[in-house]
């Protein structure tokens, strides 16, 4: 094992450690809210509200993360210290200034752009999706700060302060929602996202402060500043494709059944909390090593990063794609089925996360992909990738919703990201000559065969193991079902030798011997 495989090893655990504490608080968030909104129509409204509020705050992350970190990086190897944090400065002062611009249009025109994207609302519906949408949106300034503060940190390799952003939406969420909301509506939980924006960027003053000497230096004109923005402006759709086909998915959404809309938000959540848990960790690292090795011209030890992801992503992914499917229904009893969230709730939210779960590996390999091409500085490459995703999307929505409805949405957004995933792969062989490994054939081939015993052995225990009839019964259910499915799953990876195996279990237990 090289050291620059234990250093991103170890740095992937604590990340891991620390996004799943922010993730499994932003599921008890999720929990509590289907309690109390389920899949109504004040549910809807502040789904749509929050994709329109979001879409702003995806476009700055894509641009942000895409570019700042080995740009960063570059100017602090190649040229200074002062370089890079003038570089900093200028990216915190410049995309201040953009959310505040993007702010006041958004707020203007919010009834607009709310007719256009959810044009199947009735006018009651699209008025409080609106409302919703302008208490939310003074807090953008300070997410796109906050976004390029915790770009700067991952690129000081401070992961874990840079993912601490996830509590305060939680925290304010949950509080805005148990205290405010019977006496308010989902206008109280609107105002927790507001409060969430301004305590996000309150958290990373401190770890910042210790990365980078800020200044009001706004040297827009300057050619580092100017390479940033030829290089974000195709790498936005790159990184923004998964957001961007799920407010598509909600956008024809809006023209099926009331509620279809916030049953595939709580779908998707639960996939964006597995993504966040078991993918986003080790990407956020390799990023940062890659873009090391980048700067190196070091395409050798590129590949060796790029490739011990892959099968990394497979060895995880795998397992719980097919358990999560056989489990589907069980899953979004435990995490949502409460309060007013009944069985016709729990069937449509089910049935669409089944679908969308069948993508989750892609979802990581595609998001792994890209990020490897922003290292290399190349994002023509994940654009034209996701040029073509977000085509067959739209398409596949056309035609899959006539036929099988909000199924058919969700089954399109994973079939589009699989074409995507493929598409990036082959194009990141042919970038990298060190890519074309046999032996990671090998090793998937083995995961692979393993996982198909994984399948047989979680179809065949949930047809003998009694149907959940409450909470604590469903938990032990798939407790029971998940731990005697990865039982033989475990055993066939060692018995075959699946090399990433041996290094996933030398790195946990070197970080838990300190």
């Amino acid at each position: 094992m090289s050291s620059s495989d234990r250093i991103a090893g170890r740095a992937a655990v604590s990340v891991t450690l620390i996004v799943l504490l922010s993730k499994a608080a932003g599921f008890v968030r999720d929990m509590i809210s289907s309690g109390f909104f389920a899949t109504g129509m004040e549910r809807d409204a502040y789904a749509s509200a929050y994709s329109l509020f979001y879409l702003p705050v995806l476009l700055f992350n894509s641009c942000i993360t895409s570019t700042v970190v080995p740009m960063y990086i570059d100017a602090r190897s190649n040229n200074s210290l002062r370089a890079a944090n003038r570089f900093a400065s200028t990216c915190v002062n410049f995309f201040a200034l953009a959310g505040i611009a993007v702010c006041i249009l958004m707020m203007i025109f919010a009834e607009p752009l709310v007719g256009l994207i959810y044009g199947g609302f009735d006018p009651e519906k699209q008025a409080l999706t609106a409302k919703l949408c302008r208490i939310m949106l003074p807090s953008l300034a300070c997410v796109s700060v906050s976004i390029v503060m915790a770009s700067v940190l991952n690129a000081n390799e401070r992961y874990v302060a840079a993912q601490l952003t996830g509590f305060p939406l939680t925290i304010c969420v949950i509080i805005a929602t148990v205290a405010f909301s019977p006496s308010y509506g989902i206008t109280a939980v609107a105002w927790g996202v507001f409060a969430a924006g301004i305590m996000q960027l309150l958290v990373l003053i401190g770890p910042i402060n210790r990365s980078m000497r800020y200044s009001w230096r706004l040297d827009v004109f300057s050619e580092r500043f100017a390479r940033l923005f030829r290089l974000a402006v195709p790498a936005v759709l790159s990184m923004a494709v998964n957001e961007l086909n799920h407010m598509i998915d909600k956008s024809l959404a809006s023209y099926l059944r009331p509620g279809d809309i916030s049953a595939m938000d709580y779908a998707y959540r639960l996939i964006t909390f597995a993504i966040g848990i078991l993918a986003v960790p080790l990407t956020t690292v390799m990023f940062s090593q890659v873009s090391k090795r980048a700067a190196e011209n070091d395409e050798k030890g590129i590949a060796r990063l790029v490739t011990g992801c892959v099968e990394t992503l497979c060895l995880v992914l795998v397992p719980v794609t097919v358990i999560g499917w056989v489990l589907r229904s069980d899953v979004i009893t435990l995490a949502y089925m409460h309060g007013r969230f009944g069985t016709d709730s729990l069937r449509v939210t089910s049935s669409i996360f089944g679908f969308y779960l069948i993508g989750i590996l892609f979802f990581g390999l595609r998001d792994l992909f890209n990020r490897a091409f922003h290292s290399l500085q190349d994002t023509k490459t994940p654009m034209m990738a996701s040029y073509l995703t977000v085509a067959v999307n739209i398409v596949l929505n056309i035609i899959l919703s006539r036929v099988m409805g909000a199924d058919g949405l969700a089954f399109a957004t994973t079939i589009s990201c699989t074409v995507g995933a493929l598409v990036l792969f082959l194009a990141l062989i042919k970038r990298i000559s060190f890519m074309r490994d046999r032996e990671m054939i090998i090793e998937l081939l083995k995961i692979f065969i393993a996982s198909g015993l994984c399948m047989l052995s979680a179809m065949w225990l949930n047809s003998v193991v009694d149907p959940a009839t409450g909470k604590l019964y469903t938990l032990v259910r798939i407790a029971i079902i998940s731990m005697a499915s990865l039982a033989p799953y475990i055993t066939v990876l060692f018995l075959l030798r699946v090399r990433r195996v041996h290094f996933v279990a030398q790195i946990i237990r070197r970080k838990f011997r300190k």
